[in-house]
């Protein structure tokens, strides 16, 4: 991120880049990937869960370096996870993000956006509900524990989006965040007692209006 800011504030001076700030939010529709979990040597498959409605809200600096191309950084508050089983067994878990997507604006018509680019994210919040019963921070913390396995405190992702700007302000978009991290890790405890955790990523449709200034 140090060296990006240097290049953009680089190009800003060299080449005049037109640059404009704003905000967003909207809908998040998300699942965990299926993976799998290895348990003293036994490898056992975990299927894709059940979609998950949350929210993100944050904000945008977009650089302009020609007609046809810019560069969109965001810092969005992003509320994700997944939800598993049916009726009065539904368990809910929810993990929030502070994503940080630095995304190349393709602009192939007056209006039109095309984004593409890296997310970067960090776990700030998590929680896991189930029949009106909440368990979140520390506490769930160390009720994964015992399990030998924890919240991964990072997420990677690729972003692929679409945007159209009305009136020259007005904001409307949708995007796809694939993720290549683990949802979940191993706590050193789990990892002597043999087990492994591998794919289980998050998979995020994000919904959202904003406004540029």
């Amino acid at each position: 991120m140090f060296i990006l800011s240097a290049m953009l504030i680089t190009l800003s001076v060299q080449a005049q880049v037109g640059v404009r700030f704003g905000a967003k939010a909207g809908l998040n529709v998300s699942q965990i990937g299926g993976g799998t979990m290895e348990i003293d040597g036994e490898t056992n498959d975990v299927d894709a869960s059940d979609m998950l409605l949350g929210f993100h809200i944050g904000g945008v600096a977009n650089f302009s370096l020609t007609d046809r191309f810019g560069l969109q950084p965001e810092i969005l508050f992003s509320m994700q996870g997944e939800s598993e089983g049916e009726g009065s067994n539904v368990v809910k878990t929810t993990l929030s993000f502070i994503n940080i997507p630095v995304l190349l604006d393709i602009k192939p018509l007056p209006g039109l956006s095309i984004f593409v680019g890296p997310q970067f994210g960090i776990n700030v919040l998590r929680s896991m509900s189930s029949d009106g019963v909440s368990v979140s921070g520390t506490t769930l913390d160390d009720a994964l524990a015992v399990r030998g396995v924890k919240v991964n405190p990072v997420d990677v992702a690729a972003v692929l989006g679409v945007q159209y700007t009305f009136i020259d302000h007005l904001t409307v978009g949708a995007r796809y965040n694939f993720g290549f991290t683990s949802s979940m890790g191993v706590t050193d405890e789990g990892k002597d007692a043999g087990r492994s955790v591998s794919g289980g990523a998050h998979r995020v449709i994000q919904l959202s209006v904003g406004w540029l200034f």
